[in-house]
């Protein structure tokens, strides 16, 4: 009997720690929610760390430029204990109001997806608040209009985005 019941938490655990895994998956769009229509904040310019890797040797941490008005840049910046040295990923963002707050379009180098997440950037306190947009959604958009409706529609909901917040400090 001990060897079925091992098995069966073995199981649970295993299986428990897969929907763990699969639920931090940002939802994914082909469009942008718009092509930026909040201007980006200089003081959004720098490097960011999340605030609970403060105190890690080798942290991730992000280093965003202001291309333009509405256009920036962000290099994640990752550490890999194979090579000692740090690798970059970068991203083209761009900023949507969506009826008064703040969605942040990160796409990839080299992708043709959005990645959507609710921005938030408190310049007094120096501190960004992200929340990424569930991978639960199925619905597919063809246009940004139809994009942008629907998260207005959604984004009061709290299934609508993953369970964490992630937050920022300048590094």
């Amino acid at each position: 009997m001990k060897p079925i019941l091992k098995n069966k938490v073995i199981f649970s655990v295993s299986l428990l720690a897969i929907v763990v895994l699969l639920t931090a998956c940002p939802y994914s769009s082909s469009v942008p929610i718009d092509e930026g229509t909040v201007k980006v904040a200089n003081g959004l310019q720098g490097q960011w760390i999340a605030a609970e890797e403060k105190e890690s040797a080798n942290p991730t941490y992000f280093v965003i430029t202001v291309d333009d008005k509405f256009h920036a840049t962000s290099k994640k910046m990752e550490y890999s204990t194979t090579d000692s040295s740090y690798s970059e990923t970068v991203y083209q963002l761009t900023f949507s109001d969506v009826n008064g707050e703040t969605f942040m379009n990160a796409k990839e180098a080299g992708s043709d997806t959005y990645s959507l997440y609710n921005f938030n950037f408190d310049e007094k306190t120096g501190e960004i608040a992200t929340s990424e947009v569930t991978d639960y959604i199925k619905e597919t958009f063809s246009s940004s209009k139809d994009l942008k409706e629907f998260i207005a529609k959604n984004k009061s909901n709290s299934y609508f985005y993953t369970n964490t917040t992630d937050n920022y400090i300048r590094k």
